[in-house]
């Protein structure tokens, strides 16, 4: 499968790293997913739910930081060609952050009294989340494409910047939301970690441009 993905690397060099990327990029859609889980049950006060899916987000993404310290030390002993190496890196490092950042979203959620938010700031950092799912699919699959067809490639990857840009959309309306309405039970101190909330779920979006960005450039290098 991983030689089928990466295909335009060349043939019988690095195929265990080939292997941890297709890995990488599924626990990276595993935090991404998480995430959106951990969002719909503290919005319901699922206290314990909530904890699971942070949780396993939060081990999901430790996976793929592990798995991005291995393909470094693979990476010094393959047969790749230096340039592939270096396309390979660039990559990973922009997946990674998309897990990061998902991760530190979840952490910060984790602090405030998310459930005591008025239902349209609920519904708007589900939107978000949910728009996030949709991003970290089409990049997947824009990466996919790179082997296959790399003008599929390039369109994906403007998909791609097309749902960041409506991600930059839902998250105008949150901002709205979080300074025209009234948050009961909600500190100084909380409302501030709400909006650091909010610009991380729109941070892992920007991540999936980023890595779009660097599929672009590999297609039309490819192509």
């Amino acid at each position: 499968m991983a030689k089928k993905i990466f295909g335009w690397f060349a043939p019988k060099r690095g195929d265990a790293v080939l292997k941890m990327v297709e890995d990488h990029l599924g626990l990276t859609k595993a935090t991404v997913e998480n995430l959106c889980r951990m969002i719909e049950e503290v919005s319901r006060n699922e206290v314990e739910s909530a904890k699971s899916f942070f949780e396993t987000l939060s081990e999901m993404e430790m996976k793929a930081d592990a798995m991005r310290r291995d393909m470094v030390e693979e990476l010094s002993k393959s047969e790749m060609f230096p340039e592939e190496r270096e396309d390979l890196m660039e990559l990973v490092r922009a997946v990674d952050w998309v897990a990061d950042w998902s991760k530190e979203a979840g952490r910060i959620l984790s602090t405030i009294p998310f459930s005591k938010a008025p239902e349209e700031m609920k519904e708007a950092a589900l939107n978000m989340a949910r728009e996030n799912k949709n991003c970290v699919s089409a990049l997947i699959e824009c990466i996919k494409a790179i082997s296959v067809d790399s003008r599929k490639a390039v369109a994906l990857a403007n998909e791609v910047e097309i749902l960041e840009e409506e991600m930059d959309e839902l998250y105008s309306v949150a901002r709205k939301l979080l300074a025209t309405l009234n948050f009961d039970g909600f500190t100084t101190g909380a409302l501030i970690l709400l909006n650091m909330f909010l610009d991380a779920l729109e941070t892992v979006a920007d991540w999936c441009e980023n890595t779009a960005d660097i599929v672009r450039a590999i297609s039309v290098r490819v192509g």
